[in-house]
């Protein structure tokens, strides 16, 4: 899509016309014996006073520069509906230094008033009442577009019984493909019914030299949290419960023969991933097209195909599936929200705040943010009518059911009042991962290291945790 379009102001009339809004006068029927004796009509209800709006500039921080034409034309058309409320957009880093960033922000006074979040980021700053819940203006305003009754949705928006997430997307992981390679090796394209041993196999067919490069059947992830489908396909999980944990159980017999395939075995054993090194030396990227299967999620979408890609002939045309069956039938995909908070600041640029979120999760910023990010709008319906034809014009993909499927099976990576970034950065990376990934060391010789490590942050979580 062009600037122009991508900065075009919607009317009213052609707003109503999307979102199918229509202005309904219900009719009072007469009843068909005899005309009773009128009576005094009772007074009408007065109409809900709207809220007044004070003039205001906010500021919104966003993560990723893969995010920045999304977050920029939303607001732009929130700035040309009204004239009161001002939003300047700042971007930070998609990295593990985002939520140290804010933390510091934070202490120095210095805190944007609306941050964008994950599902499973949120929790520290909702325990420590510096992000504020969102549930009396939902209430007052009527809007519960945003928080279809998804078990995805609740459990990472919700916490301790209040919201405090507004959804600008929902979530999910399944497996692309390119359609090129698999095109010139004669191997048919994966279905959403296909098995793990088959996903093997096709890895395996398309993993050769080609014009003096290496070309992989599987572009590997190499991190826990992009491999927990993997982990969940088993029918185990990493801790006892996936909200508020207490026990780490990651070194369980079948998660410890599925990372020892997924973040080792595909790199040095049957060597159909890319290591760093080859991906560094240009081979192996699925975007690239060296690749022929990634397993990713709709952000992904602009990286691989776009009007402008196929213009300048840079496009790789891809579909996707829904990852491959494993032990667990109800096959568990990874499925969360991600989207924006208010921080704690004063009662103006918090209301000012929550007009822009409101903005922001409702149907018109939805469509906006959704056809420029490739992300799925945070309403199923939306989905239904708006999000599987404009993936297919903008991206190319078919089927865009997997996503839906995904979704609706998803779980989640874990809730707590630890960010999972910290389970991560200090103990399942340094511990399990990074030895895993130097090829020095197996996974049943980690995974019990790991527990151990993750078993003493959650001990001492719980120990200092308020009761």
């Amino acid at each position: 899509m062009d600037e122009k379009s991508t900065s075009r102001k919607f009317t009213r009339r052609e707003f109503l016309a999307l979102s199918g809004q229509a202005v309904v006068t219900a009719a009072v029927l007469a009843s068909c014996g005899p005309a009773p004796e009128p009576t005094k009509a009772p007074a009408a209800a007065a109409p809900a006073a709207k809220p007044t709006i004070a003039p205001a500039t906010v500021n919104l921080m966003a993560f990723g520069q893969a995010d920045v034409p999304p977050f920029d034309a939303t607001i732009k058309q929130f700035m040309a509906v009204q004239d009161k409320i001002k939003v300047q957009v700042t971007f930070a880093p998609n990295d593990e230094t985002y939520y140290t960033k804010i933390q510091t922000q934070i202490a120095g006074g210095a805190q944007p008033e609306i941050v964008s979040m994950q599902g499973w980021g949120f929790q520290p700053f909702a325990d420590t009442k510096t992000i504020v819940p969102l549930d009396d203006w939902i209430k007052r305003d009527n809007f519960s577009y945003a928080w279809p009754q998804l078990k995805a949705v609740t459990d990472y928006a919700i916490r301790d019984g209040k919201t405090w997430l507004m959804p600008m997307q929902l979530a999910t992981m399944v497996m692309f493909y390119s359609k090129k390679l698999f095109d010139e090796a004669g191997v048919k394209y994966p279905t959403d019914d296909w098995t793990y041993e088959q996903f093997l196999e096709i890895a395996q067919k398309l993993t050769k030299p080609v014009g003096g490069k290496k070309q992989f059947g599987y572009q590997a992830n190499g991190n826990w949290f992009r491999d927990i489908h993997w982990i969940r396909g088993t029918g185990k999980q990493e801790f006892d419960t996936l909200i508020e944990p207490k026990k780490s159980t990651f070194n369980q017999p079948e998660i410890v023969k599925i990372i020892q395939e997924v973040a080792s075995d595909f790199y040095f054993k049957s060597k159909i991933s890319p290591t760093p090194a080859d991906l560094d030396a240009g081979s192996g990227s699925l975007n690239a097209g060296s690749a022929a299967m990634k397993y990713e999620g709709p952000w992904f979408f602009p990286q691989m195909s776009s009007p402008k890609l196929r213009d300048e002939k840079k496009d790789v045309p891809f579909d996707v599936v829904l990852m491959p069956k494993q032990q667990d039938g109800k096959r568990p995909h990874r499925g969360w929200v991600e989207g924006v908070v208010i921080m704690k600041t004063d009662a103006a640029r918090e209301a000012a705040s929550w007009e822009c979120l409101k903005f922001m999760g409702g149907e018109e910023g939805q469509k906006i943010f959704s056809k420029l990010s490739g992300r799925m709008p945070n309403n199923p319906a939306l989905v239904e009518s708006y999000y599987g034809p404009i993936i297919k014009q903008e991206y190319g993909v078919e089927n865009y059911k997997a996503l839906v499927t995904g979704f609706n099976n998803g779980v989640v990576d874990v809730v707590c009042g630890m960010n999972r970034a910290q389970f991560w950065n200090e103990a399942v990376k340094p511990i399990g991962w990074d030895p895993l990934l130097a090829n020095k060391a197996t996974a049943a010789e980690v995974l019990p290291k790991v527990d151990q490590a993750v078993q003493k942050m959650l001990d001492d979580y719980w120990a200092k945790k308020p009761k």
